[in-house]
């Protein structure tokens, strides 16, 4: 049976790849979630997760992370090869995924991303 999780190579891991991403990356503000955007150095689109302490505990970082990591997997992935930082909101836990997966939508259309 495949595995379903996000390789290694699609992930954002070490502290300069995230601080490139700060630093060089456009950001757009959603209802549920702020994404930061900058082109990727390789030919895939790759995720990084930033859930503070401010979200909640660690159950409820993990669960937020999960929930992203089954947004970048599953739904839709930016067309343009590019690096993603994702910070989710506290209201993202509240809800039903579907809005969720919308927001992220819109989301990446604001950065250019996706059609």
């Amino acid at each position: 049976m495949p595995s379903n999780a996000l390789p290694p190579a699609r992930r954002i891991r070490r502290r300069r790849e995230f601080q490139r991403v700060f630093d060089a990356g456009r950001r757009a503000h959603g209802r549920y979630l702020t994404i930061i955007a900058a082109p990727s150095p390789g030919p895939d689109s790759r995720l990084g997760i930033v859930a503070s302490k401010k979200l909640g505990g660690a159950v409820v970082r993990n669960r937020a992370k999960r929930l992203i990591r089954e947004l970048f997997r599953t739904h839709v992935s930016p067309e343009r090869a590019s690096d993603l930082v994702v910070i989710p909101k506290t209201a993202a836990l509240q809800v039903q995924v579907a809005e969720v997966v919308s927001d992220y939508r819109t989301t990446l259309k604001r950065l250019n991303l996706s059609r």
